[in-house]
């Protein structure tokens, strides 16, 4: 294993950990609990917010690191999910002029999906990101990686402003 590799795994762990205990912190839960929960019999019908930034960590990760594979793996949008929260948005890039890819963290993509919802006027393109569990997911580990979901507007971004819309729920 090259020196890179090795400074880029240790890296990401440290992220990886300061995100799964940032996404404890404030909670009356015991820590990680919803990760190791069996989910409700039906989805939840509103998400909910986490006072710690999930996309802190990530951010802090691409400033620490030159790696170009700091992107994460990109997850198709998910009908049905349990225990769903949002996720503040972070990085974001225009990949088409009516396409936004936002980074995150999330729990593993064997049990957690991502939805994503939009919002645009003539000014901005307000987007919120949410995360929850699959549909017949029993049991999830202890783990946080990187995720990252394509957003496609009704139109171009343009020089229109991209807000979170979960601050406004």
């Amino acid at each position: 294993m090259s020196a890179a590799q090795i400074r880029h795994n240790a890296i990401f762990a440290v992220a990886a950990t300061g995100a799964l205990l940032l996404t404890s912190c404030g909670n009356e839960e015991p820590a990680l609990q919803h990760l190791v929960s069996e989910p409700a019999s039906e989805p939840s019908t509103a998400p909910t917010h986490h006072s710690a930034d999930s996309s802190e960590p990530y951010r802090e990760l691409v400033e620490m690191s030159s790696e170009e594979d700091l992107r994460g793996e990109v997850q198709e949008p998910v009908e049905v999910l349990f225990a769903r929260h949002y996720v503040r948005l972070g990085d974001y890039e225009v990949i088409d002029d009516d396409v936004l890819r936002f980074h995150f963290y999330m729990g593993n993509f064997d049990c957690y999906g991502v939805q994503h919802s939009v919002e645009e006027t003539e000014d901005e393109v307000a987007v919120a990101v949410i995360t929850g569990m699959r549909q017949g997911v029993d049991a999830c580990t202890d783990e946080a990686v990187l995720g990252a979901v394509d957003v496609e507007l009704d139109g171009p971004v343009g020089n229109r402003e991209v807000v979170d819309l979960s601050e406004r729920l």
